[in-house]
């Protein structure tokens, strides 16, 4: 797809599971697709910060859907 990612810093979930907190500009079929491609077990939408946590067993789907994925999953959590 080649979206661009906003945020992408490892975190876990409610239950500690790992994985990564991403943010991205709102995009409709974006995220009908991740809903699709990652399971409600493996998501979650956080309104408050407006991040979405992504089980870090869909890193694949992750790289596939944002071109910057690796970049900000390397280096963000760095740059804070």
């Amino acid at each position: 797809m080649g979206k661009t990612l906003t945020q992408c810093i490892q975190g876990g979930n409610r239950d500690g599971k790992k994985g990564y907190l991403i943010a991205f500009a709102y995009d409709l079929d974006l995220v009908e697709s991740l809903k699709r491609t990652i399971p409600h077990t493996d998501r979650e939408w956080r309104p408050d910060s407006k991040t979405w946590w992504v089980s870090d067993e869909y890193e694949d789907a992750l790289k596939s859907f944002f071109g910057n994925f690796e970049a900000l999953a390397r280096w963000q959590g760095k740059l804070l």
